[in-house]
């Protein structure tokens, strides 16, 4: 693995062609990543050293918990997520949460009117160590092992007993109801189409660092994209998931700030770096 350091520095989208520079002021979403300093993070973790840069938090600094210079990797360590937005409720190690804003381009055509401009979207984003659930052990690099891990799990959580798709099914068939009477079989059909979760689509391969990581996006309305995740694996039985959860603030369409949302996430992920430490007593046994 990778041993450096993450740079100290904020780091640089790609520079834009000359034509898209001349009209940035119009048509180019302000903020980001860039816009932020950024925090240098070496995290402690057993075998191995986590190191990445964390934006400082566009509000809400700090987020209510203390980022960990120093983490165990012992089942009792890692905790249920059940928030909205956890990824298929792993049981995780939080290592950080930041967050930014996309705002209007700075002589956006809206500007003449004198009313509030919300931003674009705010993206709160969580580094996590996620515990393999069900004993499972996968191999480090396998990214066609952590892919039909990640698909099977999306479709246990959504689908078993309790799950989201579960609840909405049973509440659906037994609780909707019309002046007493039950719902019609094509208004039962209707509402379950409208809000039934899929689980992701698609998983596309990255490698960085020597870090072998798969990109998904959780859309799970179809069309409404929700949070944009990397997973790797770190040890068989461990992963690490960075998890861009996306917030609209208002009713400009997504896709005017989503290229950049891209960038921004996928340089970030590409400040990951993982030392692993060497066994204890493997030098010794190399020499004999």
């Amino acid at each position: 693995m990778n041993t450096s350091p993450p740079p100290s520095t904020p780091f640089k989208r790609r520079p834009l062609p000359w034509y898209k520079r001349a009209t940035a002021a119009f048509n180019a979403p302000r903020g980001g990543v860039p816009a932020a300093p950024v925090v240098p993070r070496r995290i402690d973790c057993g075998p191995f050293t986590l190191s990445f840069l964390e934006p400082a938090a566009a509000f809400g600094e700090g987020m209510g918990t203390p980022d960990p210079d120093e983490v165990n990797l012992d089942a009792g360590a890692f905790t249920p997520t059940e928030a909205p937005n956890a990824r298929a409720n792993h049981q995780a190690i939080w290592l950080g949460i930041s967050n930014w804003i996309y705002h209007l381009p700075r002589w956006h055509s809206s500007r003449i009117f004198p009313v509030p401009h919300p931003p674009y979207a705010i993206i709160t984003t969580h580094w996590q160590l996620e515990r393999v659930k069900h004993d499972i052990q996968l191999k480090p690099d396998d990214m066609a092992m952590l892919e039909d891990y990640l698909r099977h799990d999306y479709v246990a959580y959504l689908e078993s007993e309790g799950g989201p798709n579960w609840k909405l099914r049973d509440e659906t068939y037994k609780g909707k109801t019309i002046s007493g009477a039950p719902l019609p079989q094509y208004q039962i059909d209707d509402i379950l189409a409208a809000h039934l979760k899929s689980p992701p689509s698609s998983y596309e391969p990255l490698i960085s660092n020597d870090m072998h990581w798969l990109r998904y996006l959780w859309d799970p309305m179809q069309g409404m994209p929700n949070t944009l995740n990397y997973t790797t694996v770190l040890l068989p039985d461990v992963l690490l998931t960075v998890c861009f959860h996306i917030t609209r603030m208002n009713s400009e369409p997504w896709e005017d700030w989503w290229d950049l949302f891209m960038e921004d996430c996928e340089i970030l992920v590409k400040t990951i770096t993982c030392q692993r430490k060497e066994l204890p007593h493997a030098g010794v046994a190399a020499s004999e």
